[in-house]
């Protein structure tokens, strides 16, 4: 059971031509003459064939207006969403990264302090050093009760040592704050089965299960406690 239980919770141009103007012969009479300088247009300012007119504004380049626009971004689905799809998942290997997801949306409390607490607890169970992981998680809980995963290590590490009371009372916690933590809901089914509670169990299983319908070793359960309670098979 407590390899179940530590397995549950390690578990994206136009442009206007400019219009020539015909030359004129000089006259012969005023050659003599200086000609008016505001009727000369500047050197280089005359304008040429193909440029943009000015008045139209700038003009982008022919590639960039031919470029297709980018798809907008896709928001994050909901946890509501991944709830959903996580039930009616085909399979096992299509809801693990939902319940991955899940979990770690679950392990950010909005707490920075809280969530490394939580990152060092875990690496305290990941080096089977237990007693200094349920010593971390039980000083999570009283700086950051209302974190649910918090209470849910904390009832994970006190079923590793048999410590049912604490665990239960933990799991209370946990699903108060996350009634949809399936992982929570079928550790309580496990310590309701030690209490001999094998109706509470069965209903606990059920509920998980119908949040995730693929939690290892959940449908054998079902099956023999449905036997046992209610005398016929699922």
């Amino acid at each position: 059971m407590r390899q179940m239980l530590l397995s549950l919770m390690l578990v994206l141009p136009m442009a206007s031509a400019a219009v020539a103007q015909p030359s004129q012969a000089p006259d012969p009479h005023q050659q003599d003459q200086v000609p008016d300088l505001q009727l000369l247009q500047p050197k280089g300012d005359a304008p040429q064939a193909g440029a943009p007119d000015a008045q139209a504004g700038p003009q982008p380049p022919p590639n960039q207006a031919a470029r297709p626009s980018r798809p907008v971004p896709k928001a994050p689905e909901t946890e509501d969403q991944l709830l959903a799809k996580l039930a009616k998942a085909p399979d096992q290997r299509a809801a693990r990264p939902i319940e991955r997801e899940l979990k770690a949306r679950w392990a950010h409390s909005g707490s920075p302090s809280a969530d490394l607490l939580l990152k060092r607890a875990d690496q305290a169970i990941e080096a089977h050093n237990f007693d200094t992981a349920r010593e971390i998680a039980q000083k999570l809980t009283v700086i950051a009760p209302g974190f649910a995963e918090a209470w849910h290590r904390r009832a994970t590490l006190a079923t590793q040592k048999d410590d049912y009371d604490d665990a239960l009372n933990s799991l209370r916690h946990t699903l108060a704050l996350q009634p949809k933590n399936f992982a929570a809901l079928a550790e309580l089914g496990e310590i309701l089965e030690e209490y001999n509670d094998k109706p509470h169990a069965l209903d606990a299983y059920r509920q998980a299960k119908a949040i995730d319908p693929f939690i290892d070793g959940l449908t054998d359960r079902i099956r023999d406690l449905t036997k046992t309670v209610e005398g016929q098979g699922i």
